[in-house]
């Protein structure tokens, strides 16, 4: 159940597939000049924020070559919407380094698709969950950083 999510803003709550940084911690890289990470919500926050700008900047060059993505409505079915992306991706690939067949990527197990709780209860359970769970990642973190200094 934990192995894929979707990187958040922090307008969405820590949820089962969704992975927000932390509320009321430095965020944007912009905020960050020269002072360096002071713990490990930080750290998760700053690496949250590399990730997310990186997949965006990776699906605006997408967009821009195949303006099948770039249309707002999705007219297909999801795994056909994720066929599509995974296509685009082999093509641009192949576009990028002149090809070869080792670009074919194996099918892989298919998106999981969460039936998120609907009650109060449900939904604070899920959300201490995922908020637990984003702070052992953070953690981990920190505790690799630290580790890596000390060596």
């Amino acid at each position: 159940m934990l192995g894929k999510f979707y990187l958040v803003d922090g307008g969405y709550g820590a949820k089962p597939g969704f992975l927000p940084p932390f509320r009321a911690v430095r965020y944007h890289l912009n905020e960050w000049g020269n002072n360096p990470v002071q713990n490990e919500k930080e750290l998760f926050n700053l690496r949250h924020s590399s990730l997310r700008i990186t997949v965006e900047r990776a699906f605006g060059s997408l967009k821009r070559r195949f303006k099948i993505l770039d249309d707002a409505t999705p007219f297909f079915p999801f795994s056909t919407q994720v066929d599509i992306v995974v296509a685009c991706c082999i093509i641009h690939n192949w576009v990028i380094q002149d090809g070869g067949d080792e670009m074919i990527i194996e099918e892989s197990e298919p998106v999981q698709n969460y039936s998120h709780a609907s009650s109060s209860t449900g939904q604070a359970t899920e959300h201490a969950f995922m908020a637990n769970y984003r702070q052992q990642i953070a953690d981990q973190m920190w505790e690799d950083r630290q580790n890596h200094y000390e060596n």
